[in-house]
């Protein structure tokens, strides 16, 4: 009787060893396909802007003329978004900033997840994609 109760018990358990073995291997595989869709995706964004620069019919020079413009201008952005949160942050007061901050952190990971679903990459991490439908590329000269 002891060794039926004993058997049954280790049947029992026995699936749940796998399973739970298995759980860190599924854990590497999820990072690991994680960095291949962030290569992915780096990989897309340089074959979209290598065929823009095509049919801009690019010289090497103006490629890289371009390139450095556009990090520039990015950097730029960056820098403008922040300044302007700090600004606003510091005219709320201590709930009002959590709230606000908790805000657009949402829209920040709101903006991440529209990005993945349409295969975009953020630019160089940044979260400063414009999607066409709300920007149509005017200059702010």
């Amino acid at each position: 009787m002891k060794i039926k109760m004993t058997a049954m018990l280790l049947s029992a358990i026995l699936p749940l060893s796998v399973w739970a073995a298995s759980e860190p291997e599924k854990t590497q595989a999820s990072a690991t396909q994680q960095e291949q869709r962030a290569e992915w995706r780096q990989e897309k964004m340089q074959e979209r802007q290598s065929a823009w620069f095509d049919r801009l019919e690019l010289t090497a020079e103006q490629r890289t003329a371009f390139q450095q413009e556009m990090t520039e201008h990015r950097e730029q952005q960056q820098k403008a978004r922040n300044t302007h949160h700090e600004k606003l942050r510091a005219l709320l007061d201590d709930k009002q900033r959590a709230a606000f901050d908790e805000d657009t952190k949402k829209m920040q990971d709101k903006m991440k997840k529209h990005m993945h679903q349409h295969g975009k990459s953020t630019p160089h991490g940044h979260g400063d994609y414009k999607h066409s439908k709300h920007y149509n590329g005017a200059s702010d000269k």
